[in-house]
């Protein structure tokens, strides 16, 4: 009962941590994706020699790096409300599961503990001497001799 308990447990904080530790990490790097095409977009275009016109190229360069820059942003925030989204339903799976500590949840995992006992008895082939029958008769001629 407690063994499967404590490993659901377990595996679900195991879980837990790893996509919560993805999620921070995209955004870190949706962050700085952010602050790259924010400072670009700020940036004045680059004037060439005396003239009062922006050249052109430059201008179109630098509205491409601007696109891939937001598309790129876009990218990494969608990844990134996904893994959050995931991070927090596993947190409330988990803070669920610890909440039900002593209620049906244990109880119910103790009753699939010896079902899986009883099964792994009789797959095994021992239930001729594991039955409560034999058990018994053992008991009962050990004290009457």
């Amino acid at each position: 009962m407690i063994f499967l308990y404590t490993s659901l447990i377990v595996i679900l904080a195991v879980a837990y941590f790893l996509v919560s530790r993805r999620a921070k990490a995209l955004e870190k790097k949706y962050a700085r994706v952010a602050r790259e095409a924010d400072a670009l977009l700020k940036q004045s275009p680059v004037k060439e020699g005396n003239s009062a016109r922006p050249d052109a190229l430059a201008v179109a360069r630098r509205q491409y790096q601007i696109g891939m820059l937001a598309q790129k942003r876009d990218r990494v925030e969608a990844k990134y409300t996904k893994w959050q989204g995931w991070a927090d339903r596993l947190g409330r799976s988990v803070s669920g599961m610890r909440r039900w500590k002593g209620k049906k949840l244990p109880y119910t995992f103790g009753l699939v503990d010896v079902v899986c006992a009883l099964g792994l008895i009789d797959y095994l082939g021992f239930s001729d001497y594991v039955s409560v029958h034999a058990l018994v008769q053992l008991i009962t001629s050990r004290f009457t001799g």
